[in-house]
């Protein structure tokens, strides 16, 4: 077969370098496309305790397509994708489609001791995959699966930790808990609900050029900075290396944004915003949110938008 196992070994390396999990799949995504080509590629992953399945990361795919495709369990696909087999699908299969007509489709499902972590997509739009080319999907899959599963298992280690820092700040698996007590009243009295998402887009880059250290401090600087500006009613919680959130209760998307403004303007105040890299999502309550993980999951989707910018920014979830 002529697969670049050399190629295959340095991105296998690469992903045993901690970093957040968009990190390593965009660079399996990267391998992919030095392999062989393709019309469009998505990467579904179930949202954290709950039956539904986001596109977490995707290459030719619309920003509109990529926010609005969502499956659950019941759907005929993640059922047929639960016996843990490829799906190899021909133009003229046309159970299962994506945002493009295809010539060829592969699904995947990412799997780990037979529970369904997601699936993966790949198609072309005038050949097919010759059979080396499926081999090299279905060894790229395996390894998003290996990936995905390591990136679930260190967030048990959240459990054991109450508060961020000394800071007063919850750590995920807290900051969760305690949002969803005040998801749960805001949806049963039908009132607002907004949560923010700061992210240091940059942080992995200031490790490198300043050290972990001075980079953690940068973090604590933003943290004081949050809870110094927001009511004793709203939650803060660090939720991932290089990243905060902050849930507002009755609150709306647009009030939401005048806070957000409010704050991150102090916080570009401060001397480490020369160097940092600051996004900002933000994501209000509605009828089809089902709880605060999902809530927070709409929030960091639009800070990928906030990243792409070449000033700070603040995105709203519409």
């Amino acid at each position: 077969m002529a697969f670049n196992l050399l190629s295959f070994d340095d991105m296998i390396s690469k992903l045993l370098v901690k970093q957040e999990l968009e990190e390593h799949l965009h660079d399996i995504i990267n391998n992919i496309e030095h392999e062989f080509k393709y019309q469009s590629i998505g990467i579904y992953l179930r949202v954290a305790k709950t039956d539904t399945y986001r596109m977490k990361i995707s290459r030719n795919i619309s920003h509109t397509f990529a926010k609005n495709s969502i499956y659950n369990t019941a759907d005929p696909l993640l059922k047929e994708l639960n016996t843990f087999h490829l799906l190899d699908l021909r133009a003229q299969d046309t159970q299962h489609k994506f945002e493009k007509d295809y010539s060829h489709l592969l699904i995947l499902p990412l799997y780990y001791n037979e529970d369904l972590l997601g699936f993966m997509f790949i198609d072309k739009s005038s050949e097919v995959f010759d059979s080396e080319e499926i081999t090299k999907v279905k060894l790229f899959a395996s390894t998003i699966s290996v990936i995905v599963q390591l990136y679930l298992n260190s967030g048990e280690i959240e459990k054991h930790r109450k508060k961020y820092g000394s800071s007063n700040i919850y750590a995920y698996e807290a900051f969760i808990d305690k949002s969803e007590e005040v998801f749960s009243l805001m949806k049963r009295y039908n009132r607002d609900l907004t949560i923010a998402v700061i992210q240091i887009s940059n942080y992995d880059d200031l490790v490198r050029t300043i050290g972990k250290h001075e980079a953690e401090d940068i973090l604590k600087q933003v943290s004081i900075t949050l809870k110094k500006d927001i009511r004793t009613t709203d939650v803060i919680g660090k939720i991932r290396k290089n990243a905060f959130a902050v849930l507002l209760p009755e609150t709306s998307s647009n009030n939401g944004f005048v806070t957000i403004t409010r704050v991150s303007n102090k916080i570009n105040k401060l001397p480490i915003s020369k160097t940092c890299k600051i996004s900002w999502g933000l994501a209000g309550l509605d009828d089809k949110t089902e709880n605060v993980v999902d809530l927070l999951k709409l929030a960091e989707f639009v800070v990928n938008d906030s990243n792409r910018k070449d000033e700070d920014f603040i995105v709203i979830y519409r």
